[in-house]
């Protein structure tokens, strides 16, 4: 059987699960973009925007598959 996720409560708020691994996608976006600026690959970038947005939707699911079981169901 599917394992439901369970929602995050904060002071009687209840939060979605996928709204922490937004969080956490987020986070390592922005360390990968900083890292890439640092070293300079980012000049290989044709569009940065474009690109963060991308790298924050990957992010996201990379780490919404491993930290919530039914990310994808």
């Amino acid at each position: 059987m599917d394992q439901i996720p369970v929602e995050l409560s904060l002071n009687g708020v209840y939060y979605p699960p996928w709204l922490l691994a937004a969080g956490f996608g987020l986070v390592l976006a922005i360390t990968l973009t900083s890292l890439a600026n640092l070293t300079g690959l980012s000049r290989w970038v044709w569009h940065p925007p474009l690109f963060f947005t991308a790298l924050v939707v990957a992010c996201t699911l990379l780490i919404g598959s491993t930290l919530v079981p039914s990310f994808f169901a």
